[in-house]
């Protein structure tokens, strides 16, 4: 059975959409945050209200068009600079609902926000473009779905991400992260550019390693093809299989229920790395004008 419907939840507007034993709690008037996100019952996202009260980081924020830091609050593009901000421009912004989709095998909800001179803070990263976001469940499957438009008359630079916080579940988790460099940072979170090898590390990922045993912020890249991020429950695996642009990982693991496997098409301070040289490192993608550029994380759920 299918569902798609507006509701409340824990006092906030959310579209309830369910396919199966998928469930997921949606909010476009929140930066199509996902608050929740449940299989056969068993909710994955971790929910911290003090967090929602003081509009940080919470669910599954969309990161755009810079995810995550840049170094000193600022991004180059070309020949000029810009003022930044934390985890990019649209996380709290309301998107407009531009399709529902409610059939017996799926459900789509998708919203879309216009960057143009209309928004307050076009003034941060004036290219114009569209965004759609799109969450989809089916009954074997949740997947987040982006696709930019570029709406203006000059090539458009951008990152885009998910950060999504992953509820421990009171479980001793283990996570596995298939990157065999992770970048170095600065005092500040900030990456140097340089790729250090993680094997015979303590921060190897590659084979899972119990989250309480980590202490990470860290960009992680050189992801093997073919092979995904796994979170280990010990009631289910949940498998992260991204679309080939999202080549960064960034691991975060702060103390308490939390922690984040956050799927990036590009590293932290992407616009400044590829500015100062470091073009791959930096994973920064481009759109020519009027062309489309698109991808997908899908959220896999499985028990032995």
């Amino acid at each position: 059975m299918s569902q798609l419907k507006k509701d409340v939840w824990k006092g906030k507007d959310v579209y309830v959409c369910s396919c199966g034993d998928m469930e997921a709690l949606v909010s476009p008037w929140d930066g199509m945050k996902i608050y929740a996100l449940s299989w056969k019952g068993e909710n994955v996202i971790a929910w911290d209200e003090s967090r929602y009260e003081r509009r940080a980081t919470y669910g599954v924020p969309v990161l755009y068009p810079t995810p995550n830091r840049s170094q000193g609050e600022r991004i180059t593009v070309g020949d000029k600079t810009y003022a930044a901000r934390m985890h990019g421009l649209v996380k709290n912004m309301s998107f407009q609902v531009y399709e529902e989709i409610c059939e017996e095998k799926q459900v789509a909800l998708t919203g879309m926000v216009e960057w143009n001179e209309n928004q307050p803070d076009y003034s941060f990263y004036p290219f114009p473009s569209q965004l759609f976001v799109t969450v989809r469940l089916t009954e074997e499957k949740a997947v987040w779905e982006y696709k930019v438009k570029n709406t203006g008359t000059a090539p458009m630079a951008y990152g885009i991400a998910i950060h999504p916080y992953f509820s421990k579940r009171g479980q001793q988790v283990k996570i596995q992260v298939p990157a065999d460099t992770v970048m170095e940072m600065t005092e500040e979170k900030i990456p140097t550019g340089r790729l250090i090898e993680t094997k015979g590390t303590d921060m190897d990922l590659t084979v899972p390693v119990l989250v309480d045993s980590l202490n990470l912020d860290h960009v992680y890249t050189s992801c093997r093809k073919g092979e995904d991020s796994r979170i280990y429950y010990d009631d289910m695996t949940l498998t992260l299989k991204v679309s080939e642009e999202f080549g960064h990982v960034v691991v975060f693991t702060p103390k308490g229920d939390a922690f984040c496997i956050e799927n990036q098409s590009c590293s932290t301070d992407c616009f400044n790395l590829y500015a100062k040289g470091y073009k791959k490192q930096s994973g920064l993608l481009w759109v020519m004008p009027g062309e489309e550029k698109s991808g997908n994380i899908k959220f896999l759920f499985h028990r032995e």
